[in-house]
């Protein structure tokens, strides 16, 4: 929508908002506080579908709607009514806008929520949370901006307020909402009857509240009616009162013709102390002509005022004085003090009736002196005495008039207090005279609550008009207005709940079908364990590259964890899978782009890297180097490599499973090279892939069928050149290939974990081997028996072990068990225990290939060994490399120190031998000595 959309679509918004508020302006008790307010729900359903550039349109209108309202009944300065106007329409404006962004953030539109919670969002945002901004500000303002009538006290008019921009939020926006959707988007019947629904929804919540109101005010013009009639009495008590001090003051008239001042003054502040509504009394005597300067003479005596004389010459000559002689409280009322009554033409008329009827005549004065904007009542009370001449004849004679002025509205109010009321306004009229005379300044231009009453006052007769204005409505105790509409509110949130979420279910059900059937899609595409992608995913993404983009080279790298297998067989698989998800966490935020990272196994995992082979081989570079960095997991501080086999396309192949077969074979071969590298695949590795499937199999059988033979090499003391021991060396009779030497299936005997039970194979044959020597009474030295790390790590190796010796009777001592350095490094702590419970049992325990190892000498002097084995590599350059014979000088003094054993492996020559003998090396092996022979070859001493 352009800039001139939105002025256009603004100004439609101020015009249906200010006329849709005064539509509903009659819907509560207060002036402005309107308990359902519908324009709240307009705004909102607009800045909804429009956007934010519709704002200002909120903004004018709400403008526009409250100054026309605060102008109308408030009597206060344009700038009040415009400064609380501003301020309740910039709330609106900001109430609004804030809604928008909430609904927009949480996925809260009432049509289309987009999440199960989204209709309660929708009114949490929409009307509970941000109508509390409105209803400040706005409460603020009318409370003490413009004071607004109807108020019920500050915190029920802030829930009014609430209250109803809450019930337009909520109803509303969604009624509105719908109007405005466009046709394309809406499905008729869907639509016809959600718009009828809530339609009817609002429709009864406002019938419902103009019943109750109506009602209401049937009871609260009872109620008024009521209160008029105690009025009524009350007032007329007040005037009676009024007269009664009248009389009273009469009886002060002294034979003379005046009261005693002293006397005067005193009974008038007792009369004004408890009626407020007396401004003054005055004595006015009557002083015919002839007497007026005995009179002005005496008068100056009496009240000690030099200055006093009678002012305002009487109309007519024949008229005698009527001047006001005392008059109190006098310190407010001293210029009335010789004030002539018949000096006017009024005051004349007034005197003249008194006079003739001989009673209290009571007139209303438009100004007077002591408070010229509040209308007064004047009362005449003639006063009269007895003829000295004829007393029983009963004449009497008027000597002058007792005159008492009020304030008509502090009289009114004197009354209201008396009774308990409040919040009444008033108009005074003479009876058969439209125009009324006196009005409180509030009086409401219309009222429903009504009433008229005649007051006769001292030959006078007023018509009194009382209003009840909407303070006397909202304050009144039968007035529960609030509580009710709350309930409205309630009933009628809860109704647009209903319906929308009725109308939302079907739209909701075909999301959750969505949204799961997603779910499903991802669970089948990925790996619950780690969230890549899994073998599905990878079979499809290598399927779109193939027949999308065919000449887009690639290379799959083919990735398997080195001995992750320990790890779960020694820590546990949970501490296993924690640290696959850490690690492939890692890995995953460390792609480059171009590359994808699928799990399809337990520690298997594939890399597709885009490019040459070039690229693929310094990712395969890269990705060995993040595979070794060290993770934390339970607190054990653990470090893995990779072997990684590589192939690519199209060269080494154009199809998923081809790709990754060679990549496969090439994994082989890295972890055949000695681990944590990488190896590029060629056809070369499918021969010995093969070549390695088959000797995988001859070997399964060769352990079924026994085909394992062993060799004995004789170890050597150099003391006194006797035979100290044997060690085991296996050999493979295969039934095609003939024997096999080690070196061509171990490797593929750890590879595939045959080690573990061809090693329990060597164990027992070995024993059968000693046990047939012992029972030919041969002497038989300790043999040695290399123990791969798989099987030494197992939990029950030693128990399996004594099992076995137990069942041949074979003594503990009479083995030596071999291990390797790569054991300690495993898993150093279980392999340290192992080892102290096999040396507790008997066993005898060597050190094999030292030297060639990474163990540290920290941990060297925790291992309990008999004996250190030099490695061959070390002992064929003795005579030719002086850095090998230092080391070997260094073990073998190494080796007394801890008081172990050291034995030199590899010795053919006798420069060799000398050597090692003349640093004190304590026994040898090797081919100068004897050569690893099959047992009927091996020469034993017999036992003497």
């Amino acid at each position: 929508m352009g800039s001139l959309g939105y002025v256009f679509a603004s100004l439609i918004l101020a015009v249906a908002y200010s006329a849709s508020a005064a539509l509903v302006m009659g819907t509560g008790l207060h002036a402005q506080i309107v308990p359902l307010w519908v324009p709240a729900g307009i705004a909102l359903a607009a800045v909804l579908r429009f956007g934010m550039g519709v704002l200002p349109g909120v903004f004018l209108g709400n403008l526009a709607f409250n100054f026309y309202l605060t102008s109308s009944w408030v009597d206060s300065l344009l700038a009040a009514n415009l400064l609380s106007s501003l301020m309740i329409a910039s709330g609106a404006t900001l109430q609004t806008g804030l809604a928008k962004y909430l609904i927009d953030r949480f996925g809260a539109n009432p049509l289309q929520p987009s999440h199960h919670h989204g209709l309660y969002r929708f009114i949490l945002f929409a009307g509970l949370v941000t109508c509390t901004l409105n209803a400040t500000l706005g409460t603020l303002s009318v409370y003490w901006i413009v004071e607004s009538p109807g108020s019920a006290g500050f915190l029920n008019d802030w829930i009014s307020w609430w209250m109803g921009d809450s019930f337009g939020a909520i109803l509303v926006t969604p009624l509105v909402l719908a109007l405005l959707t466009p046709r394309h988007e809406m499905r008729l019947k869907r639509w016809l009857r959600l718009v009828s629904q809530l339609s009817m929804v609002i429709l009864a919540i406002l019938a419902l509240n103009h019943i109750f109101l109506s009602h209401l005010q049937t009871q609260l013009n009872r109620s008024f009616q009521q209160d008029i009639r105690m009025l009524d009495a009350q007032i007329k008590a007040v005037v009676q009162q009024n007269l009664s001090d009248l009389t009273s003051l009469e009886s002060l008239v002294l034979p003379e013709g005046r009261p005693d001042p002293e006397a005067f003054r005193t009974r008038v502040l007792e009369i004004q102390a408890r009626n407020p509504s007396v401004l003054a009394y005055s004595w006015d005597p009557l002083v015919p002509q002839h007497e007026l300067e005995t009179f002005e003479a005496e008068t100056r005596r009496l009240l000690n005022r030099p200055d006093f004389a009678v002012y305002g010459a009487s109309l007519h000559p024949e008229d005698p004085f009527v001047p006001v002689q005392f008059v109190e409280p006098l310190e407010l009322n001293a210029p009335a003090l010789g004030f002539n009554l018949l000096s006017l033409d009024d005051r004349r008329r007034w005197v003249l009736q008194a006079q003739r009827s001989g009673r209290p005549l009571a007139t209303q004065i438009i100004n007077l002196t002591q408070a010229p904007k509040e209308p007064g009542m004047l009362i005449l009370h003639p006063v009269y005495q007895s003829q000295e001449t004829n007393p029983l004849l009963g004449d009497k004679r008027l000597v002058g008039f007792m005159v008492g002025v009020f304030t008509v509205e502090r009289m009114f109010r004197a009354a209201l207090q008396q009774i308990g009321l409040q919040n009444i306004e008033f108009a005074l009229s003479e009876q058969n005279v439209d125009q009324p005379f006196f009005t409180t300044a509030e009086l409401p231009q219309q009222s429903p609550l009504y009433s008229r009453f005649l007051l006769d006052v001292a030959q006078q007769r007023w018509a009194i008009e009382a209003y009840a204005g909407l303070d006397y409505m909202a304050m009144h105790p039968a007035s529960n207005a609030q509580l009710m509409q709350t309930l409205l509110v309630v009933v009628g949130c809860m109704g647009a709940l209903l319906i929308l979420g009725m109308h939302d279910r079907e739209r909701t059900l075909m999301a959750q079908v969505h949204r799961r059937t997603q779910e499903l899609a991802h669970q089948a595409r990925h790996d619950d364990l780690t969230g890549l992608p899994n073998r599905f995913r990878l079979m499809e993404a290598i399927q779109q590259r193939l027949t999308f983009m065919p000449e887009l080279p690639f290379s799959v790298l083919f990735i398997d964890l080195d001995r992750f297998k320990m790890i779960n067989d020694s820590l546990g698989h949970q501490t296993g899978d924690k640290l696959l998800r850490l690690m492939t966490e890692g890995l995953s935020r460390r792609l480059i782009e171009g590359s994808e990272l699928y799990r399809t196994g337990g520690d298997e995992f594939i890399l597709i890297v885009n490019g040459d082979i070039p690229h693929a081989i310094q990712e395969a570079e890269r990705f060995l180097h993040l595979c070794s960095r060290p993770v934390e997991v339970d607190e054990h501080h653990l470090q893995l490599t990779a072997s990684i086999g590589i192939s690519h396309y199209p060269e080494q192949g154009d199809s998923l499973d081809t790709l990754i077969k060679h990549a496969d074979t090439a994994m082989y071969r890295a972890k055949a090279r000695g681990k944590n590298c990488y190896e590029i695949y060629d056809q070369g590795l499918t021969t010995a892939a093969v070549h390695s499937f088959h000797l995988e199999q001859d070997l399964r059988v060769a352990l079924k069928e026994r085909q394992l033979v062993l060799h004995f090499q004789p170890q050597f003391n150099l003391k006194d050149t006797h035979l100290c021991g044997l060690e085991v060396l296996v050999r493979w009779q295969h039934p095609v290939k003939g024997l096999l030497p080690p070196g061509q299936f171990i490797d593929l005997a750890e590879e595939t974990n045959l080690i573990v039970p061809m090693g329990w194979q060597i164990i027992e044959m070995a024993c059968e081997q000693i046990l047939m020597w012992q029972e030919m009474q041969l002497m038989v030295p300790p043999v040695a028996i290399n123990i791969s790390p798989q099987q030494l790590l197992e939990a029950d190796f030693l128990e399996h072990i004594n099992e076995i010796l137990a069942r041949y009777g074979i003594t503990r001592s009479q083995f030596e068990l071999e291990i390797t350095e790569s054991l300690i490094m495993q898993d150093p702590d279980y392999a340290i225990a192992q080892l102290h419970a096999l040396r507790e049992a008997g066993y005898r325990l060597a050190l094999d290939d030292f030297g060639t190892g990474y163990s540290s000498l920290n941990r060297l002097k925790h291992l309990p060994l008999d004996r250190l084995k030099i490695d061959y590599s070390f002992t064929r350059d003795i005579g030719k490399n002086p850095r090998d014979e230092a080391i070997i000088t260094t073990v073998i003094a190494l080796g007394k120190s801890l008081n172990i054993e050291v034995l030199a492996e590899g010795v053919e020559t006798q420069a060799q031998y000398d050597f090692l003998r003349a640093q004190g090396c304590d026994s040898v092996q090797g081919f100068m000595l004897g050569r690893p022979v099959p047992r009927h070859e091996l020469e034993l001493s017999r036992i003497a």
